[in-house]
């Protein structure tokens, strides 16, 4: 396995933990906890991270595969 793809897993295993960090905070948030709003709002933003940096990598690895030097 590349380094890309490496990358590319630990980026989505981090996608998958926020994911369940989120749905923790929301029923903590539905049970009346408003502190977990903020919890809610920082996973979400990891998520839209990771997300970001999958497709980073995965633009990088895609084009320094068609180069032809």
């Amino acid at each position: 396995m590349n380094r890309y793809d490496k990358d590319m897993m630990h980026e989505r295993e981090l996608i998958y933990d926020a994911k369940g960090q989120l749905h923790k905070a929301d029923k903590k948030y539905k049970k009346g906890d408003k502190k977990a709003k903020q919890e809610m709002i920082h996973d979400r933003e990891l998520i839209y991270d990771a997300k970001t940096d999958i497709h980073n990598i995965d633009v990088l690895k895609h084009s320094r595969k068609n180069r032809r030097f």
